[in-house]
């Protein structure tokens, strides 16, 4: 029996049932087990992006703890162990893509040892060099005629359209990018993604842990600038409206610091004591971290096009190996120049910190990707703005630390000019959404698009 006709009857009398009631009852039940599981997903990942509101805003006083007071202040190394804990999902997902396309694997190998001994020889490799533009004028004249060829299939099918009145898509999206290409553009943003992250880290070294979470999160604004520059975002007076009030935010929360409203001795409470100027840098890095993580979500945009062709864990695995392959030497510079000196953590309390922050920095990347896998790219966003009230009331609880109405009102701004944009972006991203399309968030934990992280 076909498992696609319907089951028998448990008695006689439902043999004689109309089919079209038994057909209006499954689609109900079916209705209905389709809401509970929409009712689970919506619930699991607005858990998890709970969870990484927690744990982000949670590495971020854990950084501080030890920065703050110079314990063990080494941003270079905490954001290199950051990053290279990324390659721990990238590990798993290697080896089971390798398992399973074995005879794809052992090509790409016996590809690059053979590319490697060609250019290893100059008089083989000029003859490569000639062979490569022949086939690729080849592949240029056969794009030619696939081109060709599609563009006949497309008056046909624009005639076919026009005679039956059925809209036809103009052109398809890219597909996914594979593994060489994530690597390509893994090696062409890590550096960008570590000096952001780096900011985000060295901030906390002179500046209250709100503080650089208010000021890192506009990076939103500076995307959306970069964004117009770069041609890839589409500004608009409500947008520009946005930008105006998180500017505005940004001043007053840095008169509010720059004033001594936050770090005096009647608000800093167990927070040490900072001078004007290291606040003034502090401040100044976390908005450099924004900027950079503006450039870095512009230029990805210019790059990539269709966010969801990128792997997010394989995107981040591949920057954090590239990033503990090439930074390294960045120890030995820090350490010459005196900027930062190599030395082992003092205490084991310090080791532990910097551990659990990473694997919270870790866990906080792989909630964050999950649960806009199970609600929406803009439900995330926006979710993400609770770092700022919860790191308020963090430094409230454990550091006695208490802020003026100013700042309070600042911080309120900048939230808001957050939520606002988000929600243009969503109502601009609704309008050229076309009718029958796929959201580019498919259910697949592998193809979302890489957004900034916490320390």
């Amino acid at each position: 029996m076909s498992s696609l006709e319907p089951p028998v009857p448990a008695n006689a009398a439902d043999a004689f049932t109309p089919y079209g009631t038994n057909d209006e009852a499954a689609a109900s039940r079916f209705a209905l087990s389709s809401k509970t599981w929409q009712r689970w997903r919506r619930a699991t990942g607005l858990f998890l992006l709970a969870m990484t509101v927690f744990l982000w805003t949670a590495s971020n006083f854990l950084a501080s703890t030890i920065f703050a007071d110079d314990t063990y202040s080494k941003p270079y190394l905490m954001t290199y162990i950051n990053t290279s804990f990324f390659i721990v999902p990238l590990l798993p997902i290697l080896l089971r893509r390798a398992y399973h396309n074995r005879r794809e694997v052992k090509q790409w190998l016996a590809d690059w040892r053979n590319n490697a001994r060609i250019n290893n020889n100059p008089i083989t490799s000029l003859y490569a060099g000639s062979s490569r533009s022949a086939r690729r004028r080849q592949s240029a004249n056969a794009s030619e005629e696939h081109l060709l060829g599609r563009s006949s299939e497309a008056d046909e099918s624009q005639d076919n359209a026009k005679s039956t009145s059925v809209p036809t898509k103009v052109s398809e999206p890219e597909g996914p990018m594979d593994l060489a290409e994530i690597a390509r553009l893994a090696f062409e943003f890590c550096l960008l993604w570590f000096v952001a992250n780096y900011f985000t880290a060295a901030c906390l070294q002179y500046t209250t842990v709100a503080s650089s979470t208010i000021l890192t999160s506009t990076s939103s604004i500076f995307t959306l600038l970069f964004g117009a520059v770069f041609k890839v975002e589409r500004f608009t007076l409500r947008k520009l409206f946005a930008v105006i009030a998180s500017l505005a935010g940004i001043m007053l929360i840095s008169g509010a610091d720059f004033s001594g409203g936050t770090t005096d001795d009647e608000h800093r409470g167990d927070f040490p004591e900072k001078t004007l100027g290291e606040i003034a840098l502090g401040d100044s890095l976390a908005l450099l971290s924004a900027v950079m993580y503006g450039l870095y979500a512009s230029f990805m945009k210019k790059r990539v096009g269709d966010e969801s062709r990128v792997s997010l864990p394989i995107f981040f695995g591949f920057v954090g190996l590239i990033n503990v392959v090439l930074l390294w030497p960045g120890f030995f510079i820090l350490h010459f120049a005196g900027w930062e000196t190599f030395e082992s953590p003092p205490t084991k309390r310090v080791v532990m910190i910097i551990v659990v922050n990473s694997l919270a920095s870790l866990i906080a990347d792989l909630a964050w990707a999950y649960a806009i896998l199970l609600t929406s790219p803009i439900v995330v966003t926006v979710g993400l703005s609770m770092t700022i009230p919860l790191s308020l009331i963090g430094q409230m609880v454990l550091n006695n630390q208490t802020a003026g109405v100013v700042y309070w009102l600042g911080a309120a701004v900048v939230v808001l000019s957050f939520v606002f944009v988000n929600q243009e972006e969503k109502q601009a991203g609704s309008e050229d959404k076309v009718d029958g399309e796929d959201n580019v968030f498919r259910d697949d934990p592998e193809r979302i698009v890489a957004a900034p992280s916490a320390t």
